[in-house]
């Protein structure tokens, strides 16, 4: 069997995600990183288009995380990912949409602050209420199941605790310099998501490139 090949961007929630749903169906990969926006051509070479992440499978290619996630269910041996049912994978998806529709603009408001170099007091005020809406969602799940759709992983929380993980872990974590620990530095988890994160570290512990975002 041909080893797989990701593609990816360390720090971006959307490649985690990915890198999550490898290691937790226990898959064997190898690693192209791409920092930044330049050295991207040979993914555009690829697939047509710059965006990570990318997964390489043979001659296959598949980019978008959400599209990678299904091809790697519907192909690959292991935990699953996603439901057998019609509700278990409208469940799942309602999930994938808030992390793209709703935990996606708000980190990405933060991201661009961070990249800047200017910090903004009202959007970092404004990122940490909407992470605090949000994540009240996440809390009232985790208060009747160990996951956000049952007692196991699913899509769902490795699509949403990329995301919160910015927000819930130790900006000591991160290497100096690092745009981990300058977002965790102004993005906080508020204490009455306790159970979000211990989960999100639950989650997380199967990213092995974590400490080094």
């Amino acid at each position: 069997m041909t080893k797989l090949v990701l593609h990816t961007l360390p720090p971006s929630p959307f490649n985690t995600k990915v890198r999550l749903a490898l290691s937790f169906k226990g898959l064997d990969y190898d690693t192209v990183e791409v920092h930044g926006f330049d050295g991207r051509e040979a993914i555009v070479e690829a697939t047509g288009q710059p965006l990570t992440p990318v997964i390489v499978d043979g001659d296959r290619k598949v980019f978008d995380s959400f599209a990678i996630l299904r091809y790697l269910d519907a192909n690959f041996d292991g935990p699953r990912l996603y439901s057998n049912t019609r509700e278990g994978m409208r469940e799942i998806e309602r999930w994938e949409d808030l992390s793209r529709n709703g935990y996606g603009p708000a980190l990405g408001l933060m991201l661009n602050m961070v990249i800047s170099g200017e910090q903004n007091a009202d959007t970092i005020t404004l990122v940490n209420k909407l992470f605090d809406q949000l994540t009240v969602r996440v809390e009232q799940a985790l208060e009747k199941n160990a996951f956000l759709t049952g007692d196991a992983i699913t899509a769902a929380d490795l699509a949403i605790a990329p995301f919160i993980h910015f927000a819930s872990s130790d900006p000591e974590s991160s290497p100096e310099k690092s745009l981990g620990r300058a977002v965790s530095t102004v993005l906080h988890l508020g204490a009455r998501h306790a159970r979000t994160r211990a989960w999100v570290e639950r989650v997380m512990a199967y990213d092995r490139t974590a400490s080094a975002v």
